[in-house]
């Protein structure tokens, strides 16, 4: 028996944790943790465990398939890739001659790495137009703090933190390998532990403050801790003096959020509110944790944002060891989602204008993020603001993993063209007309840069593909190749060695080290003099945003689907539900047909109150209708005696193996796309109306 062991970083989801691949006869035999990995330590989740499983699945897509029969049909056959290849290239070209570039999108979901290869593919293409979740995930946060203090809010420096302020944020089972092990490096040290979340996680079970919040309500919560904080002088007041703008302005603009009005709009207790508001000024350093979907998916998301920075801002801990951190990766300006590929800032000018979602959310032209599915779905089916023809998603379960999943069908469905790159087939590519099948991470070598705080990381490839799938950078080479898109790299290592310039690398000398990084720069304001705002200063009153139609201070806004707004709504659907808390055995959709992880989580569950289950008739594990106003799905009640009576948690990704899953298992059936947050287009699904009722047996 020949036995290889390859020290790599996984990618089952986007902690990327550390791992040493054990290979037997040339296929992947084992999946251990790397105990000398910076981030995770050792550390790997049920999911990365079950990678032997993922690639030599029966069900893998292996071969490229294209639609037979009508494109409203499921029946595939396979062809060869010079075949699959050429179709694509020729819709693309076609879609591009008769309706422009712009009439292309290509999107990504779990992206896999894929974006910075996708974006130079789009520049030679001529489509400003890169769809990804970035508006539900990650991309409020970056927008928001960075148009107060020029860097996004996502680096805490947990381990050196005195007080950790975990925001809509479960890292236990979002961020496991990333970001656990600093946390409880923290606590061992003695940090405080404050968790704002209507959930009864483990870690709020444990917190020393745990503000159980109505859905919807942060940003009344955030601004009322800054009032809190004001009024009794615990504010950083020579960083206030020398690196804010507007503090008068914020202080009175604070003022009416009061701890007694706060708890009227929170459902919190005032000196609970008041104890934690206390507790995180008194604590120096204190790194807040914004959940990268809690933060992100409400209709004042960029406000919840602005005010967190703002928070962390006046308390001094703007990147100050144990606060938020300011980390650029050692890539650069060729990191994942770097300038030097960014299709919208290579792209001429008006060109690059044409950009989805930029007409609506002018922000995103100044601190850009790809364009929100949502700005998508009105050019495929209105041609508003021009018509979408052709689109490409790599690893990206649209019609499960968006929310109002039917309007994401039909938008799908009314394209000329789609092509699909995934493992798996999924409700998504079922609509697709050529499936490409793409290599595992196991199975490639890439570049891990994204959120890995100072680090680059190789992840090398392992095991040599399974026939016949390719190297997802593999698929752009050859695309581009097919098409006559000149300047596109010529192989996966002249991708990859482009990337690395920046740190004096190659690839092969990358892998050599497994990892590099470079210094971490604390206040780093005070070396360049100024902070990367109009100002040079942290925005607290940011008197640019006026420009755009942006309030220059942030605001709470009711969630539009509540008991304020919608009373007579309330009436009929009783109860809020929250959606779209992760479960450490799955990443969002993605691999519910692997046996391992199904027996872990087999169904779908709703988190709800005994009290509240048993006044209708339900038991623990009951299967029951969820219902809200766009419909109803099927779901196991599960009891949590941690449950605020009025509210309750439906997880999401739930579709596979029950015929038409994706409308009766999955949460997104009865979430909304609309309104939107009016600055991120940030969907409205972390607070709606529900109901529920005991399914007939």
């Amino acid at each position: 028996m020949n036995t290889t062991k390859t020290r790599s970083i996984c990618f089952e989801c986007h902690s990327r944790c550390g791992v040493i691949l054990e290979v037997l006869n040339g296929k992947l035999a084992g999946v251990k943790g790397d105990p000398d990995h910076p981030h995770s330590h050792g550390y790997t989740c049920p999911k990365g465990r079950a990678a032997a499983e993922i690639i030599y699945h029966p069900e893998r897509i292996t071969k490229p398939l294209v639609k037979t029969g009508a494109r409203t049909g499921t029946r595939f056959e396979e062809t060869s890739w010079d075949t699959a290849l050429n179709i694509i290239a020729e819709k693309l070209l076609a879609s591009r001659e008769k309706w422009g570039a712009e009439s292309v999108v290509i999107g990504t979901g779990t992206t896999r790495g894929t974006a910075p290869y996708i974006n130079r593919f789009l520049t030679l293409f001529g489509s400003p137009n890169f769809m990804a979740p970035s508006n539900m995930s990650g991309g409020p946060i970056v927008l928001g703090s960075a148009a107060t203090c020029g860097f996004g809010l996502v680096d805490p420096d947990y381990a050196n933190s005195s007080c950790i302020l975990l925001w809509a944020h479960n890292p236990e089972a979002s961020w496991p390998g990333l970001y656990m092990y600093d946390i409880r490096e923290g606590l061992k040290k003695g940090a405080k532990l404050i968790v704002v979340d209507p959930r009864g996680t483990r870690l709020a079970k444990k917190a020393d403050h745990w503000l159980q919040i109505r859905p919807g309500t942060d940003v009344a919560l955030a601004l009322c801790f800054i009032n809190i904080i004001i009024e009794n002088n615990l504010y950083d007041r020579e960083f206030v003096e020398n690196w804010t703008t507007g503090f008068d302005q914020l202080r009175e603009h604070v003022s009416t959020y009061t701890p007694k009005r706060c708890a009227e709009i929170t459902w919190l207790k005032e000196q609970d509110i008041v104890a934690a508001a206390l507790c995180f000024a008194g604590q120096r350093p204190a790194g807040i944790g914004p959940g990268m979907a809690g933060v992100c998916q409400a209709n004042d998301a960029f406000d919840l944002s602005r005010a967190l920075t703002i928070l962390s801002a006046i308390t001094g801990n703007l990147e100050a060891k144990g606060g938020n951190l300011n980390c650029v990766p050692p890539t650069r300006k060729r990191s994942c989602y770097g300038p030097d590929f960014s299709a919208f800032d290579n792209l001429p000018r008006e060109q690059a204008q044409k950009k989805l979602g930029l007409d609506r959310f002018p922000l995103i032209g100044f601190i850009p993020i790809p364009s929100p599915p949502q700005a998508v779905w009105p050019a495929i089916e209105h041609g508003n603001p021009y018509p979408v023809k052709a689109a490409g998603l790599f690893a990206n379960n649209s019609v499960c993993a968006y929310p109002n999943s039917r309007h994401v069908s039909n938008a799908l469905s009314s394209l000329d063209f789609l092509f699909a790159v995934d493992y798996f087939h999924t409700p998504t590519t079922a609509l697709a007309d050529v499936i490409l099948p793409p290599a595992h991470w196991s199975e490639r070598d890439e570049i891990e840069d994204l959120l890995m705080k100072n680090h680059v990381f190789s992840q090398v490839k392992a095991v040599e593909p399974v026939p016949e799938c390719r190297d997802e950078k593999q698929i752009l080479v050859d695309l581009a190749q097919s098409m006559g898109l000149s300047g596109y790299w010529g192989s996966v290592r002249e991708a990859l060695d482009y990337r690395l310039e920046p740190t004096g690398m190659t690839f092969e000398e990358l892998k050599k080290h497994g990892k590099f990084a470079t210094p971490v720069t604390y206040k780093g304001y005070e070396k360049y003099g100024k902070f990367r705002t109009p100002s040079g200063k942290v925005e607290l009153y940011a008197e640019y945003l006026t420009m755009m139609g942006i309030s220059p201070l942030p605001n709470f806004k009711e969630p539009d689907e509540g008991p304020e707004v919608s009373p007579q709504l309330y009436e009929k659907y009783p109860l809020i539900l929250t959606t779209g808390g992760r479960n450490v055995v799955y990443y969002h959709s993605s691999h519910r047909n692997i046996e391992s992880l199904r027996k872990r989580a087999p169904d779908p569950e709703l988190q709800i109150h005994p009290d509240t289950a048993r006044r209708y008739g339900i038991e623990d594990h009951d299967w029951i209708y969820l219902s809200s106003p766009r419909g109803r799905v099927e779901i196991r009640a599960r009891f949590d005696h941690d449950m605020h009576p009025g509210i309750v948690h439906a997880v999401h990704g739930f579709w596979y193996g029950v015929e038409d899953g994706w409308k009766k298992l999955n949460i997104n059936m009865i979430t909304n796309d609309e309104p939107l947050c009016p600055v991120t287009g940030s969907v409205p699904i972390k607070a709606l109306l529900c109901s529920i009722e005991k399914r007939p047996e």
